[in-house]
């Protein structure tokens, strides 16, 4: 099967994890991907893998447009084994493109990693070709892939698509694993360091934790326009610290030696309906988890003595207890959270899932 990847995500960018990881998984069943993005270069090497760079110079809110068009016209160039070729399209450039595969006679099924995130303007903008992408999968009666059963749920509610998938964001089971853990108990946050992801509520809890008498750290690994303000609050208090954004492989060191990861994503529809996959990687390290409770943060199976949420209002309240509990009981630390993950959360089940609906699609189109 050779699989045509059309994309406006950036292989470099902290949210390309899922697609290099699904990627992955089709290449080592042998298939064959053609990935067709804006990157001048990628950072994937395999005999299979075919990167197609289509740079665009214009300006934000006008990129995907742009890279979507620059897709159609090198499809128009292109000569594919029907037969053999299914197309994997994100939303963003899924309206520029429908038109050039249908008439080359490739069947292709929407990826839509998630719903429009950015604040104000723009981002009520992209909710057209959002709304557009997912009624053209609908008139075409073709599958569509979501990150979380509440995503799926607000597909079906908004456009009427029921076609869906649920590809979750999986973990690496080699790379991310328990480590030696640091002689102080260490709190852990790694993503985005931007205020509206309740990044300052993880500082503050930690300082609460210090009065009242706790040796705890934190850790925040990541960029973000809370950064500056926080790299200055670590030269006052030793308990924090800051770290710019690292590789996957620099990451896992770190998590694996921390004791606790923080999801503090406040209930924001673009919250409630991720999969984040630092919760996979926390577990996968032999971290307990605590953060907010809403769908996006939800896990079925999970016990509450390693993996815990609560209303955003109960933070630390909620926070400062888990703590105690968990410093009492630390030498029990890692052995559940590892355990869920190797069961539950690696990337196999999502590849599988993933393999299967476009194998299904090539075979109906067949």
């Amino acid at each position: 099967m050779h699989i045509l990847w059309l994309t406006a995500r950036s292989m470099s960018d902290l949210c390309s994890t899922t697609q290099r990881n699904l990627i992955d998984g089709l290449l080592a069943q042998d298939h064959r991907v053609t990935f067709v993005n804006g990157d001048e270069n990628s950072p994937m090497e395999h005999t299979a893998f075919t990167h197609v760079s289509l740079p665009s110079n214009a300006r934000r809110g006008f990129q995907a447009k742009a890279l979507g068009k620059a897709m159609d016209a090198w499809l128009e160039d292109q000569s594919a084994d029907c037969d053999s070729t299914v197309a994997v399209v994100e939303w963003r450039v899924l309206r520029h493109v429908v038109t050039g595969l249908e008439r080359k006679g490739i069947p292709w099924v929407l990826m839509d990693r998630s719903p429009p995130a950015d604040a104000g303007l723009l981002g009520r903008l992209q909710w057209r070709p959002w709304s557009s992408a997912w009624r053209k999968a609908k008139q075409a009666g073709t599958e569509g892939f979501v990150v979380s059963p509440a995503h799926q749920a607000f597909v079906a509610r908004k456009t009427g698509h029921q076609r869906t998938t649920v590809i979750q964001a999986g973990v690496d089971l080699i790379l991310f694993k328990p480590g030696e853990k640091r002689p102080t108990f260490t709190m852990v946050y790694h993503g985005r360091l931007d205020r509206h992801r309740g990044v300052l509520a993880c500082v503050m809890l930690a300082q609460k934790a210090r009065l009242e008498g706790h040796d705890v750290d934190l850790l925040l690994i990541g960029e973000g326009d809370l950064e500056p303000n926080l790299i200055d609050v670590a030269q006052t208090y030793e308990f924090l610290k800051v770290h710019r954004a690292m590789p996957q492989t620099e990451l896992a060191q770190y998590l694996g030696t921390c004791h606790l990861g923080l999801l503090p994503m406040p209930s924001r529809r673009v919250w409630r309906l991720a999969s984040p996959l630092k919760r996979s990687e926390y577990l996968a390290s032999g971290l307990k988890v605590f953060g907010l409770a809403h769908e996006g943060h939800l896990m079925e199976g999970v016990e509450e003595s390693w993996f815990r949420l609560v209303p955003q209002e109960d933070f630390h309240i909620g926070g400062l207890e888990f703590i105690r509990q968990c410093i009492k009981l630390q030498e029990k630390g890692t052995h559940q959270p590892r355990a869920y993950a190797e069961e539950h959360l690696g990337w196999k089940q999502s590849v599988a899932a993933f393999t299967e609906k476009l194998c299904d699609l090539l075979q109906s189109d067949s």
